[in-house]
């Protein structure tokens, strides 16, 4: 049931240079070069040629004015690849150059809790590392402005998507540490800052394998009701509702049954045999 991550959807979207447009103090190519390296990466056709392009530009013009918008959009991508190793340096090319690049710190905090496994032996580590990240993005995004590659009316959605994300990543840090209740907790916060269904599957989850089984059902049975739920979704959902009911000890429910099949068509009626011709 993985989703394409939020913070790839904030970033990936952006045309650099048409976003320009948005930011009354939007950067500006000093050159015809510059230019031309920003429509290539504007046009790239997939991800890896896109970092290829942005790493490219980044070494022609380490001054430019877009490098904070590049590095977090490579950092989004590298993510998004689910490649541990290339968006930790991405990440950590970004943050040496932001600091403060609360994407970065999001991104990296999602990937390391997504990749780290309850028997590494760096799992500590990693996770501390990760739950620092996710914290200190939510803190900066109190106080952060609008960047200019963000519309005005936009930007207050996509601020909560970094800020659903944040709690989405401490969620899963505390599934790794099987700490269901902080982890039950988190993926409601993410979910009501960005009601997507999955973080109550993931919520439900986290209330199942913590033992509290009506809480589980109760939850799973709001993700049933939601309106245009897809059909993948459901299903999951629907299993996992039955698996807490099973451990409550109760009787599954039944499936959904399959649709009627329509009544047979009665044949056309045939003329008389006296009115054929």
């Amino acid at each position: 049931m993985r989703k394409r991550t939020a913070i790839l959807a904030a970033l990936t979207g952006i045309v650099l240079l048409g976003a320009a447009v948005w930011g009354q103090n939007a950067p500006r190519p000093k050159s015809q070069k510059e230019l031309d390296g920003l429509k290539a990466i504007d046009t790239a056709p997939s991800a890896d040629l896109k970092l290829q392009k942005i790493d490219d530009f980044l070494a022609a013009f380490a001054d430019s004015e877009y490098r904070f918008v590049l590095l977090d959009n490579a950092v989004g991508i590298a993510s998004e690849k689910n490649d541990y190793p290339l968006a930790m340096a991405w990440g950590q090319r970004d943050l040496d150059v932001n600091p403060k690049s609360y994407v970065a710190m999001v991104s990296l905090a999602l990937v390391t809790a997504n990749t780290t496994k309850e028997f590494d032996l760096d799992k500590d580590q990693k996770l501390k590392q990760a739950e620092k990240w996710a914290n200190d993005a939510l803190e900066l995004l109190k106080t952060a402005t609008r960047p200019f590659q963000y519309p005005e009316d936009r930007w207050p959605e996509i601020q909560k998507t970094f800020q659903g994300s944040c709690h989405q990543a401490l969620a899963l840090i505390g599934m790794v540490r099987k700490k269901y209740d902080v982890a039950a907790s988190e993926f409601q916060a993410a979910y009501d800052l960005l009601p997507e269904p999955s973080y109550l599957v993931r919520k439900g989850e986290a209330e199942t394998k913590s033992g509290k089984f009506d809480d589980a059902i109760a939850t799973f049975d709001k993700v049933l009701a939601t309106p245009n739920l897809s059909p993948v979704v459901k299903r999951i959902t629907e299993n996992m509702k039955n698996d807490a009911i099973r451990r409550k000890g109760g009787p599954a429910a039944a499936p959904a049954p399959a649709p009627a099949a329509p009544p047979p068509q009665a044949p056309p009626p045939t003329a008389p045999e006296g009115e054929k011709k």
